[in-house]
């Protein structure tokens, strides 16, 4: 078996991701970013911005495109990926095992009520595209938040019966049926071609990974098949310096992270909900650094701050920022940097990102 070193692990790792300096050119689409990665996982809170779109953002993706995001015109459509995501249309058929697991095993959470979910998609199919708002009643009694329209509207999203490619003006999604958003129902894949391909998609992303960060990517089931797919994929079996566990690397990448220039610094700010450490154990075995989400805490129980964005230096993870906007203004809470970094340019780079970022003035970032 071969062996590699863990600073052309990480640099794997980043490449596969888009996130290496020689590929955030003006050349990253939307679309082109959310193909590589599969989904971009969504998350409703905003400090600086959502966390779906500084995924994009840090991946060179032009900013009127990201507000675009949530238009039919992005070609993109809401369901399970990592957590709830975004994904590619043209994905639609990949996803069928999930679907179809979901219909066997249903979801954790509030049961559906059948009739209601009938009423909901056959108003849907004659009414054309609605949000939960417009079918019906939207809040539920006491603890639950939920009508039983709303949890009809989310259940048919799970099974397929339902689509959304877009939101409103609230940032309220928008549900039609796959017919109606123009999805590639006419593809048909069977359980088994959809999950091996949904795998070959998990291991594409990674670029080097153990089989529990595969099975991580998408959430897979804990099915021996698919650790099978991996080992009948293209990805070889490596140890990987210091680390424990067999990892499994793209050949092609590894033969690529040569040809790269990687000597001159640059930092990237990143969701810490972004797929390239999402998956903590992951994170701490390639990078070293085992940051936490806080933003389920109470502000005194954070240790460092509501909001924590890694920073990546090409292939390392060189520290955080915690930030929000609060006034017109970009706050930074706390920020966290390698000693082996330039704080001064760690600092104004960080400073630049934010500011492209909210289109506050350079001043508005308050160091």
């Amino acid at each position: 078996m071969e062996n590699i070193d863990l600073r052309t692990a990480r640099k794997v790792a980043v490449l596969a991701q888009g996130l290496a300096p020689s590929q955030l050119g003006s050349l990253n689409s939307l679309e082109s970013v959310i193909q590589r990665l599969g989904c971009v996982q969504i998350d409703s809170i905003q400090a600086v911005r959502r966390s779906q779109e500084i995924v994009l953002l840090s991946r060179g993706v032009d900013k009127s495109e990201v507000d675009s995001l949530y238009t039919s015109a992005a070609g993109l459509f809401e369901n399970w990926g990592h957590a709830h995501s975004l994904l590619p249309q043209s994905l639609w058929p990949i996803f069928h095992w999930r679907r179809d697991r979901i219909r066997k095993n249903g979801l954790s959470g509030v049961p559906y009520n059948p009739k209601v979910a009938t009423d909901v998609l056959k108003r849907i199919s004659i009414d054309g595209p609605a949000t939960h708002g417009m079918l019906g009643k939207t809040r539920g009694n006491g603890w639950d938040r939920s009508s039983e329209v709303k949890v009809a509207c989310e259940w048919l999203l799970s099974f397929g019966e339902l689509a959304v490619v877009s939101r409103d003006e609230r940032w309220q999604r928008v549900y039609s049926t796959p017919e109606q958003a123009n999805m590639p129902t006419e593809e048909k894949l069977s359980v088994d071609e959809s999950l091996q391909k949904s795998v070959d998609l998990a291991l594409g992303a990674l670029g080097v990974a153990r089989l529990k960060d595969v099975y991580d990517y998408f959430r897979f089931p804990k099915d021996p098949q698919i650790a099978e797919y991996c080992h009948e994929s293209r990805f070889i079996p490596v140890n990987v310096e210091g680390l424990k566990d067999t990892w499994l690397i793209d050949e092609q990448l590894l033969d690529k992270v040569d040809e790269l220039d990687w000597s001159s610094p640059h930092i990237s700010v990143l969701s810490p909900f972004d797929s390239l450490i999402w998956h903590r154990p992951r994170q701490l075995a390639l990078f070293g650094k085992d940051y936490r989400l806080e933003i389920y805490k109470p502000a005194n129980k954070r240790e460092f701050g509501y909001f924590a964005m890694p920073l990546l230096n090409n292939e390392n993870i060189i520290g955080r920022v915690a930030a929000r906007v609060s006034n017109g203004t970009v706050k930074i809470e706390n920020l966290e940097i390698d000693e082996t970094m330039d704080a001064r340019f760690v600092e104004h780079e960080v400073a630049r990102t934010l500011q492209l970022w909210t289109d506050l003035p350079e001043e508005g970032v308050k160091l």
